[in-house]
């Protein structure tokens, strides 16, 4: 494996540490003790204080501003990515950490900030973790999510194709997959006031208009 993916992988675990309150050598050590491309150990750590990414104290390691500069953009794709997986790509929770891995290291700055804007500038990840900022999120650019739109922002007589539904109520995302509200199918918008009524093939849903507002899709 080449250092610097193993720099980046290093310098997430530390921020990811960080966030939930302190990060020790031993933090670091047992989150890729599994690894079989490669050996976290004190000669690393100590490589990676020279560089000036991180600080270590008695063993307690902490990120420096260069680190944290690296650091953000891997934990900011890392976590669109797992966005993308659950709302668009409706792949099952427990799976999507391996490709999730995989795109943080691959995806270019343009598509990056193309996929977010795609979401919808999502705050958090789908565990819940804050999703660092990008300059569109900053501009609130729209270009691309003129496609992907809330109900909220379509017409009666719309028909629209299911891309992502923003909630994370487990109870509440069942209740609507049961009644299939769920990305890819397709519905026709009914009536939106004084409540929404959606239709699904041959069946009419009646929807608050702030759980419409929360699905998204593509005008069809």
């Amino acid at each position: 494996m080449k250092i610097v993916h193993v720099t980046e992988e290093v310098i997430e675990t530390v921020w990811r540490f960080e966030e939930r309150g302190g990060c020790t050598l031993e933090d670091v050590k047992k989150e890729h003790e599994d690894s079989k491309d490669y050996i976290v150990d004190d000669e690393l750590m100590a490589d990676l204080e020279k560089s000036g990414l991180v600080t270590i104290n008695n063993r307690q390691i902490s990120l420096t501003p260069e680190g944290k500069a690296q650091a953000r953009p891997i934990i900011r794709r890392h976590r669109l990515a797992e966005r993308l997986l659950v709302d668009v790509l409706g792949m099952p929770f427990e799976e999507i950490e391996e490709s999730a891995c995989e795109y943080e290291h691959t995806l270019a700055p343009g598509l990056t900030e193309a996929i977010c804007t795609l979401l919808g500038h999502p705050r958090e990840c789908p565990h819940g973790s804050p999703i660092p900022d990008g300059e569109c999120c900053q501009k609130a650019e729209s270009s691309v999510q003129s496609f992907v739109k809330s109900l909220a922002a379509l017409e009666v007589g719309d028909d629209v194709r299911i891309s992502f539904i923003r909630k994370d109520d487990p109870v509440l995302i069942g209740k609507l997959v049961s009644f299939g509200v769920s990305p890819g199918k397709i519905l026709k918008i009914r009536q939106k006031f004084p409540a929404y009524v959606i239709q699904i093939e041959h069946t009419q849903i009646a929807l608050e208009q702030d759980i419409a507002a929360d699905i998204f899709g593509l005008k069809v």
